[in-house]
This record gives C-alpha cells, structure tokens and sequence, in this order.
C-alpha cells in the first residue's frame, strides 16, 4: 500500500476549489504553472477540482485550496473557516536556519507574521516541496506536525520520455549549457551567460522576461548578442514538446539562480537525464537535485568551473532517476487526491511524521 493508499480509505470525491497567489494577467511564473499542474493531475486521477468563481455566490464545494501564504488570502481563509469549509494551502516557505528563525521572530512583533499566524491556525493542510520546508513549518512556525505534507512540483510526462542525445543543433548550436525560467536577476542569467563565454561552450536561454524587470531584460539581449554561439528563445509553452527537445539535445542544465523554492526547470533537467549546475544555496540541497554541481552564484570563475565539471564527468552530476520519479504526474496527483479525501473524511493526521520523512 502506498502513502496515498495509508491515508485515504475512501472512494468518495470532494469538491476542491482553487485560488491562485496572484492574477495571471500580472505576474506567471514556476508557481503558477505548478498550480495548473497540479490541478490537472489531481483532475486526471479523478478529483473534481477547479478554480474558484469568485462572483457565484453558492458555496457548493467542500475543499478550498489556495496557493500562496501571503496575507491576501487572510479574508478568504477567514469566510471558508466559518463556512466550515476544509482549507489546504500550498505554501513557498523560507529554509530552516537562525537567521529565518530570527527574521520570523522579529515579524512576529513589527511585521507581517502576527497576521499570518492566525490565518494558518485556520487552514486544515499545508503542503510544501520538501522535507526542509516542512521543517521550517513546524520548528519555526510552529505549525503541527501533522498538519504539513510533502508533495513535490509535477514534471510532465513528457521530459521523462525524450530520449538522451546531444547531436541536434538548435538554433546553429549543439551540446550547448541550457537554462530555462523567467529572465530576472534572481535567476542570475547574465553571470551564466559571462561563465558559458569564459569557457567556450554554446549557451541556450529559454524564458521571458519577467514583468517588471524589462531592464535586465536588456542587460540580457546585450550580453547575448555578444557572444558567438548564445541564443535565446522566449514564448515557449511549459511542457511542449519544442522545450523537451531544448532538454533532450543540452550537454549540461544550469541555474545558478540566488534564491529559488523548487525549481521545476531543474526538476525538468533531472527527468530528462541532464546533469545539473545550481547555486550553493539552501534550495539546491535537497533530494531532488541530489549529485548536482554547486556554484557560488556571485562568482563568474566558480559557475564556468562547475560547468567545466559537469562537462568532464556528466554521470557524476545527474540526480538519481528513482527520486525524481516521486515527481510524476500520477504520483502527485495522487497525494493532492488522498489529501482531499482523508480531510473530506473529517480526519486531522494528514501528514504524521513518519509518512512524510520517507
């Protein structure tokens, strides 16, 4: 019997509606392109999930699952209490560490965590990415142990299908360093574009520009056109099967991105058998990305190094393909679907520690 197996027991379906972190029309990116995923999976194996209308006025659902622990949700959370509603929220959670610890203690006083507080006291199931969020909910946050579930981000089906090779070119290029994701400072590109330049190896950036950061954007389309066997491609559709091929013909997948949750281009990377190059940062060190290069992200000569080593060895620096398979899409599907119904059964324990920590 499997973890979703353990805490389900039933072959009922709740109603589930969803409320995003942000209007699309602003802002898209990773998270909400999980998001979508992750109802998509749930609906594929079978549970009646959709986005919330927020002008119908009739309650006729039983789970309300929000993405975000921001406090826009503070209201929302607040009415589907009352209206005895099952709340679930996927969260982005800072790391574990003294200097998080620290920072929520002081919000906790003069910023927004006094708020926030109340508001998680009322949701019946967060989820989070991984085992060191978790941590963080319940070392720090305070949050009951068996309130906080781990459920990786979804990679599509299709990233674990292509088959491996390095021989096509595209765009005029092959065995070429790839990155995917929004273009913006947080993901470091222009560092990655001067380390792929330093060490003469052809660079492929697929993305857009994210709202907000046009300048950068710039910075990037300069650095680019500069160097030789650079390119860029924006507009791909997530889960297409152009980027599975951008995947499939790359020597080496990086992102030595400053500060990330889980991100799902590197998760991509894995599936597709792709050796990885992060950031030595908190977000790299977790299961998923187990055996990837870490590089300083802050230094040019510490990134082309890593990349230099992952062209040398590439065996040694791709995560083992057993971990990333916990990120299918029936796989997670199916632990939003058994979350659902052990809460729609009235029950609390959805997440005991030792289903979680396997």
């Amino acid at each position: 019997m499997n973890k979703e197996e353990e805490i389900s027991g039933t072959s009922s379906e709740p109603i589930v509606r969803v409320v995003p972190f942000q209007p699309h029309c602003f802002a898209f990116g990773g998270f909400e392109v999980q998001m979508l995923a992750a109802m998509e999976s749930a609906r594929t194996v079978g549970v009646n999930i959709a986005p919330l209308d927020f002008w119908k006025r009739e309650p006729d659902f039983d789970i309300l699952h929000l993405w975000g622990m921001e406090l826009q949700h503070c209201n929302t959370v607040k009415w589907a209490h009352l209206a005895g509603k099952k709340i679930v929220l996927s969260a982005l959670t800072n790391y574990p560490s003294f200097y998080t610890w620290l920072r929520y203690i002081t919000s906790l006083v003069v910023g927004p965590a006094r708020f926030r507080r109340a508001m998680l006291a009322q949701i019946d199931c967060i989820t989070v990415v991984n085992r060191e969020q978790r941590r963080y909910l319940v070392k720090i946050l305070g949050i009951p142990s068996e309130k906080v579930m781990v459920v990786p981000n979804l990679v599509e089906d299709i990233f674990f299908e292509v088959m491996d090779g390095t021989e096509t070119e595209v765009l005029g290029i092959k065995n070429y360093v790839l990155c995917t994701g929004n273009i913006c400072p947080r993901k470091n590109q222009l560092a990655l574009v001067a380390a792929c330049r330093k060490l003469g190896v052809p660079l492929l950036l697929v993305g857009n520009v994210l709202t907000g950061e046009e300048k950068y954007g710039e910075a990037v389309a300069k650095a680019v056109a500069d160097g030789e066997r650079c390119r860029w491609l924006r507009g791909m559709t997530p889960g297409s099967s152009g980027l599975a091929e951008a995947y499939r013909d790359a020597s080496v997948f990086a992102l030595p991105s400053y500060s990330e949750q889980q991100p799902i281009s590197a998760l991509e990377a894995a599936a597709s058998k792709k050796p990885l190059i992060l950031a030595n940062c908190p977000y790299a060190k977790q299961e998923f990305y187990e055996h990837a290069a870490l590089a300083d992200p802050n230094s040019v000569d510490s990134i082309a190094n890593a990349l230099r080593k992952a062209f040398d060895r590439p065996d040694k620096y791709r995560p083992p393909t057993s971990i990333i398979e916990q990120c299918r899409k029936e796989r997670v599907g199916g632990a939003y679907r058994a979350i659902y119904q052990h809460l729609a059964q009235g029950k609390s324990d959805v997440a005991p520690e030792n289903r979680t920590e396997r």
